[in-house]
């Protein structure tokens, strides 16, 4: 999805205690007392089915069918380039009609999203030989699983910033279109739940809330709360850049355009993660790590479904958190 050019997961367990009680009575006891047995039995524990996507330059290998409701996606990146996993609902759509609607989304041109197209999050920016993995909710449907990422995404961003070379038609290409767009099928939902992790970050219209963050590596769970499509970047500052420094810089950062670039010197942040695109209703689990007494951005590149400018930009949908030293 569009992004400023951006686990450790607990077994669910649902328990079920149904109680039967039976008395009986002694007739041969003088007493008269009475004995009670109970006997406990326990529901069926609904454990988060795995599901295994691997990526490559350029496809995707996974199931046909998948089970819905609470899944753990696993994203193994068996290529050069960085790859990523989303979930898109696609209904009884063509994989070439889907594919040619999500490029103005992806692109961020503020058009309107067809109504049959829904996000349900995935795993985000895998470099190549890495895995990565995210727990989320998958209702029954239809849907595509696309990597909206180019080649160039692939490349460190000094480096890409500092190449006199003009990058190849191919390089700008997003993987989708150059093969990695597969469909699947969900058919059935379990009655799982969503792990417990370290915070949840909270989509609404248009606004982020945000919980208490604490250093150290974080899986964390972003979670849609509005009526319109949310996405979650998050990004870093370097050390010493004050928390007003951040968000004053920020603020340059989008008001610039073409005509009226950010000014020479000014801090930027570094991208570390980014979760969903999810729709009204969505969750899904990510990892990051939050580095000690650093300010971070969270912001939403999106925009209403209706079309217009990104949330970020024209929302003011952007919020901001330091960490403390530790």
């Amino acid at each position: 999805m569009h992004r400023r050019r951006p686990t450790i997961l607990a077994l669910l367990t649902l328990f079920l205690a149904v109680v039967v009680s039976g008395c009986s009575s002694d007739d041969k006891s003088a007493s008269g007392d009475e004995s009670t047995t109970t006997t406990s039995t326990t529901a069926p524990v609904p454990v988060v089915p795995a599901v295994t996507v691997t990526a490559r330059d350029y496809g995707f290998e996974l199931p046909a069918v998948v089970e819905g409701g609470v899944i753990r996606m696993t994203l193994q990146n068996s290529g050069k380039f960085k790859h990523e996993a989303v979930i898109v609902g696609a209904g009884d759509t063509p994989v070439a009609q889907l594919t040619r609607d999500l490029t103005p989304i992806v692109q961020g041109e503020g058009k309107a999203t067809p109504a049959y197209l829904r996000f349900h999050g995935g795993v985000s920016l895998v470099p190549g030989g890495a895995t990565a993995e995210s727990t989320l909710t998958l209702p029954v449907g239809k849907y595509v699983l696309v990597c909206t990422l180019t080649d160039i995404d692939s490349l460190d961003s000094d480096k890409a910033a500092g190449d006199a070379e003009e990058p190849s038609a191919e390089e700008l290409q997003f993987h989708y279109e150059r093969g990695m767009a597969a469909p699947f099928e969900v058919t059935t939902a379990n009655a799982a739940v969503m792990p417990t992790t370290d915070g949840t970050i909270v989509a609404k219209d248009w606004s982020f809330e945000l919980p208490p963050l604490a250093p150290g590596a974080r899986t964390l769970t972003f979670r849609n709360d509005g009526q319109q499509d949310h996405s979650l970047a998050v990004a870093v500052w370097a050390d010493g850049v004050s928390a007003e420094a951040a968000k004053a810089a920020f603020e340059t950062l989008l008001r610039a355009d073409e005509e009226h670039p950010p000014p020479d010197g000014l801090p930027t942040p570094v991208d570390v993660a980014f979760a969903g695109p999810l729709s009204a209703g969505g969750q899904a689990t990510f990892s990051v790590d939050l580095k000690p007494n650093r300010t971070f951005v969270f912001a939403c590149y999106l925009s209403d479904r209706s079309g217009g400018d990104l949330h970020a930009m024209g929302k003011g949908m952007v919020a901001y958190a330091t960490t403390p030293s530790g």
